[in-house]
């Protein structure tokens, strides 16, 4: 052998070793978070987890991890972080280590990574899903559960100061749907901007900062009032504004049949999301803005109140009990042949609704959406979900309408017990189940992915959460007696050979995992049937009886359910060893 070849074979191990170091992470190398290292080149900034990033994601699988992590620019680059690697990426994206975790993104992308924390890292907040952070033409805005609006002050956009003159919300036919008040800078971004301010005062017109603001178009306060009515219709006609005065405010782009309503709050908004208020912060120096629950989206006003009538015939078809925590009772919620009531006990009507639909599967949920300890009532009919508070009213958002068709099914999910509730609905156009939160909107990262084999034109009948374990299940039975079991975010998680037949909700006897988990349903000749989810064999209670409802309740309170079966009125309770009690 050469007398070169030994140094030279030496020479590359120790490239290749220093390479694997430096793009592979050790396994002992601790994942840095990239809120700490990224620049203010990237402007901006979101954390997600993985089930809500993966909506937004291309082709290709997210990794596991707590975080996903996304950075763009103004150049329309963006740079996404995992704590592990990518299985699989979109075409033409790229991905390499870095600081324990993964940097992922085009080729341009990555060429544009660099470390050099600046303004953006000092604004950022961690911790919360869905944060973002956004660099404005003003400064910095930073939404978690509100928002909050930094001031740069070398971006000349005008000061705090107080609150002067009453600002205005413009209300009635036509006006705008989305607006705000407070000072022309000190909202977020994705709000509505104009360039009223830096038109009126380059022309030397004494507006005030502070007003009332919609896309296009502002009311303000001139100082000096009609005093300069010439100057400001010499801007507006030069900007193709429309103009007129209210007392001493002028209005662009506004209608004049608007009505106007002084505003109760120095800050104040609305957008899609429902009422907004602001508070302002000395030290630092912000503005923070949290969403006002239960307001309408539309108008300003709160949605109509669902009147109850005491004509109401009771049945006896009972959808649930729910707390009413003004009375510190419970509610019945009953379904009636024209409508649903809401009763305390000795039969007076709390609230109630007409209409000649029959609710689905799944009768009346409580939820307390609003995670304050005061309960509203969910329940579905096929054209709308609804939600309603223990004054008969609408919640924001509600009713919740399919897209396309009418609504075949729903579950109410709280998958960890801390009220961060999923409303699962499937449409009966469709064939797939969707998924909302908070005030009726959609839950990013979920989309139904039925595995193959599985006919999406038959209906989904009956959706239910198992929690099998560590792990969450949801079952969609649907009207042919096929039974998916799917994930959070809508894939697949196991197959099972089970066909359930859907003329009646199925119940289940929960076990460790699949194979201990079974399924109890009525058969098409009314004889209960019971089946492991697992491997589809043909357990407990299955043939032993007949049954029109199933039930599982714990009978004794010994903290164990019983099987509780009806056949033509007359119950029938069956314990674990599948034994009739009394």
């Amino acid at each position: 052998m050469r007398t070169w070849v030994l140094p030279l074979i030496s020479l590359l191990a120790a490239f290749a070793v220093g390479y694997l170091h430096l793009t592979v992470p050790v396994a002992s190398e601790r994942t840095e978070n990239p809120m700490h290292w990224a620049t203010d080149a990237w402007t901006t900034w979101e954390q997600l987890r993985p089930s809500d990033a993966a909506e937004e994601w291309g082709d290709g699988d997210l990794p596991a991890g707590e975080w996903i992590r996304r950075f763009s620019n103004e150049q329309g680059l963006e740079v996404w972080h995992a704590e592990q690697e990518w299985s699989s990426l979109p075409e033409g994206w790229q991905q390499k280590a870095w600081r324990g975790g993964w940097l992922t993104g085009t080729e341009a992308s990555l060429l544009a990574w660099s470390e050099g924390p600046g303004a953006m890292a000092q604004h950022w907040k961690e911790g919360e899903d869905g944060a973002r952070l956004e660099r404005t033409t003003c400064g910095w805005a930073w939404r978690g559960e509100g928002w909050v609006v930094w001031p740069d002050a070398a971006a000349a956009c005008g000061l705090y100061g107080s609150a002067g003159a009453t600002s205005w919300i413009p209300t009635g036919a036509g006006s705008p749907a989305t607006w705000w008040t407070g000072p022309w800078s000190q909202a977020p971004a994705s709000w509505v901007r104009t360039n009223v301010v830096q038109e009126w005062r380059a022309s030397g017109i004494p507006v005030t900062g502070w007003g009332t603001w919609w896309q296009g178009g502002a009311r303000l306060e001139v100082d000096g009032g009609e005093n300069w009515r010439e100057a400001v219709q010499e801007v507006a006609s030069r900007q193709g504004w429309s103009v007129f005065w209210a007392d001493d405010d002028v209005v662009v782009n506004g209608g004049e049949a608007w009505g106007w309503e002084a505003s109760t709050e120095a800050y104040e908004a609305q957008n899609n999301e429902g009422r907004w208020t602001g508070s302002s912060l000395a030290e630092p120096l912000a503005v923070v803005w949290t969403l006002k629950r239960n307001e309408a989206r539309e108008g300003g006003a709160q949605r109509p109140a669902v009147a109850g009538w005491d004509a109401l015939v009771p049945s006896d078809r009972e959808l649930g009990t729910v707390r009413n925590h003004r009375t510190q009772s419970r509610m019945t919620v009953m379904q009636l042949e024209d409508g649903v009531v809401a009763e305390q006990a000795g039969g007076s009507v709390v609230w109630g609704f007409k209409s000649v639909e029959q609710a689905l599967p799944g009768g009346a949920e409580e939820v307390d959406v609003y995670a304050n300890g005061k309960y509203q009532t969910m329940l579905c009919f096929p054209s709308g979900l609804h939600l309603i508070d223990v004054k008969g009213r609408e919640v924001s958002g509600f009713p919740v309408k399919a897209s396309e068709g009418r609504w075949s099914a729903w579950a109410l999910v709280d998958y960890e017990g801390t009220r961060k509730y999923r409303y699962l609905v499937a449409s009966d156009a469709t064939g797939l189940v969707e998924n909302f939160r908070r005030e009726g909107e959609r839950t990013p990262g979920w989309r139904h992915r039925p595995a193959e084999g599985i006919e999406v034109g038959s209906p989904v009948r009956h959706i239910e959460h198992l929690r099998l374990g560590s792990r969450d299940y949801i079952y969609v039975g649907r009207e042919n007696g096929q039974v998916e079991l799917l994930k959070r975010d809508g894939k697949t998680r196991a197959r099972t050979p089970v066909q359930v037949h859907a003329s009646i909700p199925p119940v289940f006897r929960k076990g460790a995992d699949l194979d201990g988990t079974s399924v109890l349903f009525v058969d098409v000749s009314g004889w209960v049937r019971e089946f492991t989810l697992g491997q589809g064999e043909e357990v407990g209670l299955s043939g032993a009886t007949r049954a029109d409802r199933i039930e599982s309740v714990d009978m004794d309170g010994d903290g164990r359910d019983e099987m509780v079966t009806w056949w033509r009125g007359e119950r029938s309770v069956w314990n674990a060893r599948n034994e009739k009690v009394e």
